[in-house]
């Protein structure tokens, strides 16, 4: 009779807590009015931005090696 073996699983690493920066983030108002601040500004700055081009954009590099 041949012996199965039994392979363990493999575990995900734990987060180390001293190293996890957002354990206690808590936003506020201020930090999505700053980001949405920065968005539109951007907008501004650049109206032809198309965000799915972008991404579009992104993933042919990663496959061509980029």
């Amino acid at each position: 009779m041949s012996k199965i073996s039994k392979k363990s699983k493999k575990q995900k690493p734990e987060i180390d807590e001293e190293l996890d920066l957002y354990k206690d983030y808590e936003p506020d108002g201020r930090d999505l009015a700053a980001h949405l601040r920065v968005e539109k500004e951007f907008m501004k700055e650049n109206p032809d931005f198309d965000a799915a081009d972008y991404f579009d954009q992104q993933q042919s590099d990663i496959q061509r090696g980029k």
